[in-house]
């Protein structure tokens, strides 16, 4: 059943909610005329209204070999209002629009706009859709929250928002779930994920529909944070990801992260699959900056169709297709991903910057993919604004070809 394309899950649910709602850090709404006070002991009508504005501007400039080049200079715009607190009740709808100001690339499958065939791929849509809309009960530890809305699990690399791009990926979903200084428990059952490419895009470029079940456990030890997951995802509009079921554990112990995974599912490319995943890495802080080596290694046919994948094997997004599901009968053999990082904040200016290095090689390391260096600069103007320049530049081996990228951004939130 769904009502203007918003489902409506057949049974509750219950998920741990991880920065899900865009009101978090919003500012009162104070109207500019006069208001009659409310009656003593009950509050004013406005004190229960909290608008929210996410909007940025953004220049990408795109080029891979064997298309044209790509520039894009897009607009996006989330605006929400929650209306809450009523002991513990709330309500909150955003909605998102984004416009192409310079239309010179292709924005992805379906009826995505611009469309332009042989142009690189840069996946801004233009685009005017309901982002969230939700209804919650939220207190002592315990949540529970039904509609649309935003879903991050841990980093974002099984189940993410992709925030990176200017339209971001909501589920149709109801969660649940308790958390307290020690512990959190969550569950979630979404029928829906809305995906980056819009409301124009129509079929499984615009939705993946299925039923789907995320399980999240977490346990802060004495030496660290412990958790597992379970991530039961079933895509019956799209045959290319199918079912993919995955288990997980994972530990932060001081400065080290590890986390290991086995997935089994099948599809259009492997009727009866399994994988593994094996990720670790660690970070020395030190005055000159902090520095991180890791290693993010998974096996042909681990998938992570929910994925924000722009965070992960590099900010090029030369494997993309392949992290998500959509092309895995390509000569592609996993991936083997090792990187270095440096972060380094308060430079002159107030200048953040960080610089990535990756060396990317099937799972067995038989095969080169490719390497790449990447580097951002960020520039906090106040608590509302913020800047950001980001280059990425993959030299591609073997099939995969030279891409590079560069985007200048400008973001207002309240």
């Amino acid at each position: 059943m769904k009502i203007n394309h918003l489902h409506i899950p057949y049974a509750l649910s219950f998920g741990l909610l991880v920065n899900t709602y865009a009101g978090e850090e919003s500012l009162p709404f104070v109207p500019e005329v006069d208001v009659a006070p409310a009656p003593a002991g009950e509050p004013d009508a406005f004190e229960w209204l909290t608008l929210s504005a996410d909007i940025r501007t953004r220049y990408e400039f795109r080029s891979q070999d064997g298309l044209e080049d790509a520039n894009a200079l897009t607009a996006r715009a989330r605006l929400g209002l929650n209306i809450g607190d009523f002991n513990g009740f709330s309500a909150f709808a955003e909605l998102e629009a984004t416009t192409a100001l310079v239309d010179d690339f292709d924005a992805g499958p379906g009826n995505t706009t611009p469309n332009s065939p042989g142009q690189t791929a840069i996946a801004d849509p233009e685009n005017a859709e309901l982002n969230q809309a939700y209804l919650q009960y939220k207190q002592d530890g315990f949540l529970l929250r039904v509609g649309r809305q935003r879903i991050i699990r841990n980093d974002a690399f099984h189940i993410g928002n992709v925030g990176w791009r200017q339209n971001e990926q909501t589920f149709d979903a109801a969660q649940i779930a308790y958390s307290n200084d020690d512990f959190s428990l969550s569950y979630v059952y979404s029928d829906a994920a809305r995906r980056i490419f819009g409301d124009r895009a129509g079929g499984a470029a615009e939705e993946f529909s299925g039923d789907f079940h995320f399980f999240d456990a977490s346990y802060n030890a004495s030496f660290g944070k412990v958790g597992g997951y379970a991530y039961l995802i079933d895509v019956d509009n799209f045959g290319d990801i199918g079912r993919a079921n995955t288990f997980g554990a994972f530990a932060n112990i001081g400065d080290l992260f590890l986390e290991f995974a086995y997935q089994e599912g099948d599809n259009n490319f492997d009727p009866d699959y399994d994988a593994l995943l094996a990720r670790g890495k660690y970070t020395v802080k030190t005055d000159a900056g902090n520095f991180t080596a890791g290693i993010d290694w998974t096996q042909q046919g681990y998938i992570t169709p929910f994925q924000t994948a722009h965070a992960f094997f590099g900010f090029a997004d030369g494997f993309l297709a392949q992290q998500i599901g959509l092309n895995q009968n390509n000569g592609f053999d996993g991936i083997f991903d090792a990187y270095l990082k440096y972060a380094k904040s308060g430079l002159p200016g107030g200048l953040t910057f960080k610089a990535d290095l990756h060396y990317f090689a099937s799972e067995d390391l038989d095969t080169t993919y490719g390497y790449e260096v990447d580097a951002v600069l960020v520039k906090k103007f106040n608590d509302n604004l913020t800047g950001l320049v980001k280059a990425a530049f993959f030299f591609g081996e073997d099939e995969f070809p030279d891409i590079q990228q560069v985007t200048v951004d400008l973001g207002y939130k309240f």
